[in-house]
């Protein structure tokens, strides 16, 4: 199992989702990529009730981080740029694998009237916190214990990448090494690795059969609108697909099928692949 956050914060796992709607002070403009800017901001808010939470999250050595944050939704970009106008709202996701870090999120929007969020040369009001399933797409809360109960042996799962998603195989002599195709693999490895870093024992799976299954018996059967699109973290571009892809899954295996759709509903909240923390791997099961 890769490093994860010290157990003392893994009290009573729990998922959340948590959208934030954000109305802009003033007009601004923006580099378009700011995933990176929102991982800071959010670390920020986080290190004004718990220090010690907000270093550990920032540690170089854990491995699998706990959350995820997407990019800015609402906007539209143009030449590398992000116009932010008073005319429209915008807004932003968290997830979180442990429950106390929901409960020093809400701490934070909870002890300022007016809590705001900065992202580069804009500055924002949070007017809501939306985690109620129903209040938004992308909402929601989640037990680990109920995606393992209400997980059925599928024969095919459909993944929406709405954020551009790669897979790191680390750094070799001409630079770093990256995958950007949603080879089923790639993907479910990668969900079950995250899994497994906070899942309790009890629901954890076998990562390294259910990553072998996949390279075996799970096909690409229907891919829609797949594209790669290119992010540009402060001078350091990065390249991902989005699109929508459904997965075939062949071999007669009722539990590996059972883990693989656990995990396909498990990616709303995990994300996908690389930088899962600044915007990239974005993912939800539509089918």
């Amino acid at each position: 199992m890769e490093k994860g956050i010290d157990p003392l914060i893994r009290d009573v796992p729990s998922l959340y989702s948590v959208v934030l709607r954000l109305a802009p002070l003033a007009e601004a403009e923006i580099e378009a990529t700011v995933g990176h800017r929102a991982h800071a901001a959010f670390l920020d808010a986080i290190r004004k009730v718990s220090p010690d939470l907000s270093a550990a999250l920032h540690d170089p050595e854990v491995s699998v981080r706990p959350f995820t944050v997407s990019p800015l939704w609402g906007t539209s970009a143009r030449e590398g740029k992000i116009r932010i106008s008073l005319e429209r709202t915008y807004w932003l996701r968290v997830t979180l694998l442990v429950r106390p870090l929901y409960e020093r999120l809400m701490e934070v929007l909870l002890a300022d009237e007016r809590p705001q969020l900065r992202l580069g040369a804009a500055t924002f009001l949070i007017q809501e916190a939306l985690t109620t399933p129903g209040s938004h797409p992308w909402a929601g809360y989640a037990s680990w214990e109920e995606l393992a109960r209400r997980a059925q042996p599928e024969r095919e799962l459909t993944l929406e990448f709405v954020s551009p998603t790669a897979f790191s195989f680390g750094e070799k002599s001409w630079g770093r090494h990256m995958v950007v195709l949603p080879l089923p693999e790639l993907v479910f490895g990668s969900l079950a690795r995250t899994w497994n870093a906070y899942a309790p024992s009890p629901v954890q799976v076998e990562a390294r059969a259910l990553e072998h299954y996949a390279e075996e018996h799970v096909v690409v059967q229907q891919i829609a609108h797949l594209q790669t699109r290119m992010l540009n973290f402060s001078g350091r571009p990065q390249i991902g697909f989005v699109g929508r892809v459904t997965y075939g899954l062949m071999g007669e295996n009722d539990i590996a099928r059972i883990q693989m759709a656990m995990l396909a509903d498990f990616a709303f909240y995990g994300g996908v692949g690389y930088k899962r923390a600044m915007g990239m791997g974005q993912c939800r099961r539509v089918g």
